[in-house]
């Protein structure tokens, strides 16, 4: 028998290559799966670093306008140092026909939209004296100066009410947000 196994030297092989590639095809598939694995913990790892980055990006973009509109806020003289003083000094602005001068009595994104609308006023007298006339009316409605907000309400005769609604600025100045 030894002398048979000895002239077929190579019957014991098949046997080893085949574990060799039962060993080999598992270690393939362990290996794909360890790197499918891998894969998927990086894009999520990466995904969740790049939603702090955006987050991240975002806070500072916001910290930068809030700066923005703080230093705009503190330049901005235009109004008086109570809700009543600037709805008087806006007053005055429309009875002199100044309506730059007018609308810089209110928020900043409002200015031009006041603009434009005391401008088209103005083509019509008899509508802007009823406009100020409704305005010199309004007095304070349930709000408090220690507040940084403050509305007033004007009522026209036949009982309708407009609110005209104040915001105080950093620098102590008091501006319009609406009438």
């Amino acid at each position: 028998m030894q002398d048979q196994l000895q002239q077929y030297p190579d019957i014991k092989k098949p046997k080893s290559k085949y574990w060799k590639f039962v060993i080999g095809f598992f270690g393939i598939i362990v290996g794909v799966f360890i790197l499918y694995i891998v894969g998927f913990w990086a894009v999520y790892y990466y995904k969740q670093w790049r939603g702090q980055k955006a987050v991240q990006e975002l806070a500072e973009a916001l910290k930068q306008a809030e700066q923005e509109d703080y230093e705009r806020a503190m330049a901005d003289t235009y109004g008086g140092k109570t809700p009543q003083e600037t709805l008087q000094m806006y007053i005055d602005a429309v009875e002199k026909g100044n309506y730059e001068l007018a609308s810089k009595y209110f928020i900043g994104d409002k200015q031009k939209k006041e603009l434009n609308k005391l401008n088209n006023t103005n083509e019509n007298e008899k509508d802007l004296g009823i406009y100020l006339e409704f305005v010199k009316t309004a007095k304070p409605w349930r709000s408090s100066l220690e507040d940084k907000n403050f509305v007033m309400e004007a009522k026209t005769n036949l009982g309708s009410s407009i609110f005209i609604r104040f915001i105080k600025y950093p620098n102590g100045i008091w501006k319009i947000i609406e009438i």
